[in-house]
């Protein structure tokens, strides 16, 4: 029977010793054994002309069309899986924030080719992301998120695309990244609830002003513009469908116009500025600029989930007004829209009331103080190309897109050199300048007196709204080029991530109280 064999030893017969060890270091192997496999390197991603042809495309005429695959160690420190989460969060956070989907489309399609992650698939429906990576040497991976949440919150999504400006252009890690989307998560609303309801209260104020009311009539728009968010809010608590929610606001309002009309607190045309600004505020203003964005930009899926939540929030208005007016249908009220003529106001007065709508729409919205008086001057802006527009005798709906169109290019290019989305400009600076404040008016005028068609009337009234959105987009179109270069890699810092948890983030849904769901 032979003796086991014995280590290896030095040539002096001593086993092997490193001075340099320290207790609880693995030993290093003896001479003549075998030593331990290397872990295997991930095969390094690379993207292909025809990934990258396709790339260019969809990323053509967008901010981040010039975006190119990291060559260095930087470009594949990441698995397909973790990218693949990662665009799958900041896809939902985008979406829940009251973004576009072309938006969400090129940031996702930007940070994956920064990763060399392609071939990458992608499609966005009403309710749902999902993406797929299928490339040809390995087992295709395909994740889908439910969104859950939505709404419109513009200092959330300011603070997002300062994360995707940082992954594009500053070479931030996943790991800050992934830190930086919970921060903006968890972080409570931009300004307190008593600030947003007086926000929203003033700006009803100041287009009733715009529609040719009295200062009784402001106030009255004050109080009952308080007055709806609250009972919005405890109907929505108690589980009622939106659509019927507009529509107890706008009959609400209709009878208490009709009732101050009775009691001789206001006059015909005093009270049906107060309920034309009510019913233009409560519309969901930045789902339609999202709305004309998709449609135009061929996401016909979004587009039309979209449209069916613009479609249910006016039907349930058009459908409320009528209501209201006819549970006062017995105080016998005899009302003559063609005695009653809305003037707007002079060029001065109109000017002061949009600074005041633009700055409290501000608040309702979420934007942050630096955002503030950005997009009160575009909102002045805006308002002196309308008012320019109608004196040269264009229609209003015509002239409201041209307006819009410019309102469009103006913050788009701002909002390149803030680093942030243009709708956090553009939507305060639209509201402030752009509702169509007097043609609801006449319409409810009309309403009240009986007229034959005062329904459509108000319809294609409420619809000028939708022309807003279609110049936003068409000006956004115009400047994207020239505002690409205020976008610059402003410093480069090499960070390894240690990111690997991916596990979805949590998005709860926005109730702010611009929202009557709130």
């Amino acid at each position: 029977m032979t003796d086991a064999p014995r280590p290896p030893r030095d040539p002096r017969g001593l086993p092997f010793f490193d001075p340099k060890a320290r207790p609880g270091d693995p030993k290093p192997p003896r001479l003549g054994e075998p030593k331990a496999p290397r872990a295997p390197r991930p095969k390094a991603r690379k993207v292909g002309q025809q990934d990258m042809r396709d790339i260019r495309a969809r990323l053509r005429g967008t901010l981040y069309e010039r975006v190119t695959p990291d060559a260095g160690i930087s470009g594949d420190q990441y698995s397909a899986r973790q990218i693949v989460d990662f665009s799958l969060d900041l896809g939902e956070v985008m979406l829940s924030s009251g973004a576009d989907v072309r938006s969400v489309e090129v940031a996702i399609v930007a940070v994956a080719t920064k990763w060399n992650l392609a071939p990458l698939e992608l499609d966005i429906s009403g309710s749902a992301i999902t993406i797929q990576y299928a490339p040809a040497e390995a087992t295709p991976l395909v994740k889908v998120r439910v969104i859950h949440a939505e709404g419109a919150n513009l200092n959330r999504l300011a603070n997002v695309y300062k994360i995707v400006d940082g992954l594009l252009f500053d070479d931030l890690d996943m790991t800050t990244a992934v830190e930086s989307l919970v921060d903006v998560l968890r972080s409570p609303p931009r300004w307190p609830r008593w600030l947003m309801d007086g926000g929203l209260a003033l700006l009803t104020v100041s287009v009733s002003f715009q529609a040719g009311g009295s200062w009784q009539a402001g106030v009255g728009a004050f109080v009952l513009m308080l007055a709806l968010q609250v009972a919005g809010r405890l109907l929505v608590r108690r589980g009622i469908p939106q659509f019927f929610v507009s529509g107890s606001q706008g009959a609400a309002a209709a009878a208490i116009g009709t009732l101050a009309i009775w009691a001789g607190v206001l006059s015909a045309g005093g009270a049906a500025a107060m309920v034309a600004a009510a019913v233009v505020v409560l519309l969901p203003h930045p789902t339609l600029v999202t709305w004309a964005q998709d449609a135009i930009s061929g996401f016909r899926a979004m587009a039309l989930s979209r449209a069916l939540i613009i479609g249910l929030a006016i039907g349930g208005v058009v459908v409320g007004v009528p209501a209201g007016l006819a549970l006062t249908h017995g105080l016998h009220l005899e009302v003559d829209p063609t005695n009653i003529h809305l003037t707007a106001l002079p060029l001065g007065i109109s000017l002061l009331s949009t600074i005041a709508a633009a700055g409290a729409n501000c608040f309702v919205q979420g934007a942050s103080a630096r955002i503030m008086p950005i997009a009160v001057g575009a909102s002045l802006l805006a308002a002196v190309v309308l008012y320019g527009l109608r004196q040269y005798g264009l229609p209003l709906l015509g002239a409201t897109f041209l307006a819009a169109a410019v309102l469009g290019a103006v913050t788009t290019v701002a909002a390149a050199r803030m680093r942030t989305n243009a709708a956090v400009i553009a939507v305060p600076a639209f509201c402030g300048a752009l509702l169509p404040g007097i043609p609801v008016s006449t319409a409810l005028l009309g309403f009240l007196g009986g007229t034959p068609g005062a329904d459509l009337d108000f319809v294609a009234a409420v619809l000028v709204a939708l022309g807003i959105g279609a110049g936003l987009v068409l000006g956004n179109l115009v400047a994207t080029p020239g505002a690409r270069r205020y976008l610059r890699r402003s410093k480069r810092v090499q960070v390894h991530s240690l990111h690997t948890d991916t596990t979805p983030l949590h998005v709860m849904p926005n109730l702010g109280p611009g929202d009557p769901r709130g």
